[in-house]
């Protein structure tokens, strides 16, 4: 296993697939997240592998994250722990005790902390009712938003549409440009033994 340091607001985004009920209009909030026990502890599951995501057969989500927050208010975790094929084992949830703020695994597979989530967006919505107000704040707390928001922006159906497209594509992008840099950090570490540290700024 290793480190991977991360500099401070460095962002990552994954997939994170959840169940949700049809009322659940189309804002997320991230500290609404049930953080849950699996392999790797108590955390959010996330892929960057997209086809693993459809199979899942649930919602396909964006989560933005930060491993390494520049405000105080949140666990003083930082960085990411990357773990091999062979250590998965004995590492279990010893992660967070030894304060990161998530783990990688399997090349393409992360457990983080729920309060290191710093945007969460629907990669897909079906419903034909718009809500900007909803789009603006998601927008807002993205760290490169794709279009802003304001009162210039014409909301229109078709606005609506494109902005759905634009945010979409926008996802996929970063997520595919976290997969190029995490997966082949863990590649490394995996043919290197799992020892030492690296950074990401």
């Amino acid at each position: 296993m290793s480190t991977l340091r991360c500099s401070q607001d460095e962002t990552f985004s994954a997939y994170f697939t959840v169940m949700l009920f049809d009322s659940i209009g189309y804002e997320l909030y991230a500290q609404d997240l049930q953080e849950t026990n699996g392999s790797m502890g108590l955390g959010i599951y996330c892929t960057l592998d997209l086809d693993r995501a459809h199979a899942v057969g649930k919602e396909i989500l964006v989560a933005e994250f930060r491993p390494t927050k520049a405000d105080s208010e949140r666990s003083g975790a930082s960085d990411l722990l990357v773990v091999s094929e062979g250590d998965r084992e004995t590492v279990g949830d010893r992660w967070r005790k030894r304060g990161f703020s998530g783990i990688l695994f399997e090349g393409t597979e992360l457990c983080v902390r729920v309060d290191c989530i710093a945007a969460l967006y629907r990669r897909d919505w079906q419903k034909p009712q718009a809500c900007w107000p909803g789009l603006a704040r998601i927008v807002a707390s993205m760290r490169e938003p794709p279009f802003v928001i304001d009162d210039q922006t014409v909301e229109t159906d078709a606005a609506w549409a494109k902005a759905l497209e634009r945010i979409k594509a926008h996802g996929d992008k970063q997520v595919a440009e976290t997969r190029g840099r995490l997966e082949s950090i863990w590649q490394q570490n995996s043919e290197q033994g799992g020892s030492g540290s690296c950074a990401i700024s």
